[in-house]
């Protein structure tokens, strides 16, 4: 699938706006902590082609901001352009971690919610999430209307 920038541009806006959150303010579960501590930061990077055999490029560049409740996105293609903000939840228990984000995405301020898969190594992170709500994506790859990021930690 061929992405065109103003598909991953609303793709990203609706991630980066959607944001992150715990599953359960007050008490996660030990893995989701884990992860949640591990996602917090800023991170940068690029909504990409296939599996991301090309990740330091792609039609969206992104910086996405991670608290441990929110997230926050800025378009970096476009003069750090405000994509929005939400929150997230975490289940690291499953065989494909899932990060779902809920938020409102800019311009218009629809509200979205978005179901995603993830992996965390070191200080790459990668997130696939359906972008027409019909469900999870299968696998980290832009296809059908999934959208894969690259992120890598901002030191």
């Amino acid at each position: 699938m061929k992405l065109t920038a103003r598909y991953l541009t609303s793709y990203a806006v609706l991630l980066a706006i959607s944001g992150f959150s715990q599953a359960a303010p007050n008490d996660p579960p030990a893995k989701d902590a884990d992860d949640i501590k591990k996602l917090i930061g800023v991170w940068e990077g690029y909504a990409v082609e296939g599996k991301g055999e090309k990740p330091d490029r792609g039609p969206v560049h992104i910086r996405l901001t991670i608290t441990a409740d929110k997230m926050s996105a800025i378009d970096l293609n476009n003069g750090d352009k405000d994509m929005g903000n939400g929150t997230y939840k975490v289940d690291a228990s499953k065989p494909k971690k899932e990060l779902d984000a809920n938020g409102v995405v800019l311009p218009g301020k629809r509200e979205r919610k978005f179901l995603g898969i993830y992996e965390l190594n070191g200080d790459t992170l990668k997130w696939c999430v359906d972008n027409r709500s019909q469900g999870r994506p299968e696998e980290l790859q832009t296809v059908r209307g999934n959208f894969l990021l690259i992120l890598k930690r901002k030191k």
